[in-house]
């Protein structure tokens, strides 16, 4: 690890602490969507400071046990992180300005739909050979959200249903395919981002659309998504 990427890791923890005392601590809340948008600039910025350096090296042949270099990759990666950083602002502005279900919140849940699919398409580039049982995954978490939607009495989805399935395949998808390619390549923190993204989604849904969220929810949404993030970027 050089001393960029451990500059750049340190300043991601820093800001994910900020972010969490900007969440609990309700005269910062008004400044929770710039602790987002720090705290993405941290997972950002550790991307750059481990990748750029691989990069230059020029070392673009992906083997197996030698990790993931080159240009196509660290592109394809940075591109879905922003998506991802973007999405996370605006789910900030839709917490501390217009709630729940408001154009903010549709925007950022679409932006995060769409880095989940970039990152399928980008491991399965890369990944070679795709199998059937990738499909398990996403499927059974599409029937968990069909499942949430039907319980109104305990989930308060509405017209999120719809939506729910579809990002619900594809951050299974990913899931499924960071697992594959982590294991093809000896990355294991691929595989760990690829969870860790998925756990955090998971605790988003008793997060948003529980009808008696927990306190204790938010820091362990924020946490594992994150931690998730400075892992995939890591891999950059």
């Amino acid at each position: 690890m050089t001393a960029w990427t451990a500059a750049a890791l340190a300043y991601a923890l820093g800001a994910l602490g900020f972010l969490l005392a900007a969440a609990y601590h309700k005269p910062w809340m008004q400044h929770y969507p710039l602790a987002k948008g720090l705290a993405s600039a941290g997972f950002l910025l550790t991307a750059l400071a481990h990748g750029l350096p691989r990069l230059a090296s020029r070392a673009t042949v992906l083997l197996p046990g030698t990790g993931l270099s080159g240009l196509p990759w660290m592109g394809g990666l940075l591109a879905c992180l922003c998506l991802c950083a973007a999405g996370d602002v605006l789910l900030g502005l839709a917490n501390a300005r217009t709630g729940f279900f408001s154009r903010y919140f549709l925007a950022g849940a679409g932006c995060f739909t769409a880095a989940h699919a970039g990152l399928c398409a980008l491991f399965a580039r890369f990944g070679g050979r795709a199998y059937p049982w990738e499909l398990l995954l996403p499927l059974a978490l599409v029937g968990l959200a069909a499942g949430a939607a039907r319980a109104r009495h305990r989930f308060r989805l509405r017209r999120m249903a719809g939506a729910a399935l579809v990002y619900s395949f594809f951050v299974g998808m990913m899931c499924a395919k960071a697992a594959v390619l982590a294991l093809r390549t000896t990355q294991p923190l691929l595989a760990a981002g690829g969870v860790l993204f998925l756990a955090s989604d998971c605790v988003l849904l008793f997060l948003y659309f529980y009808y008696k969220p927990r306190r204790a929810f938010r820091a362990l949404n924020l946490i594992t998504y994150y931690l998730g993030m400075l892992c995939l970027a890591l891999c950059a």
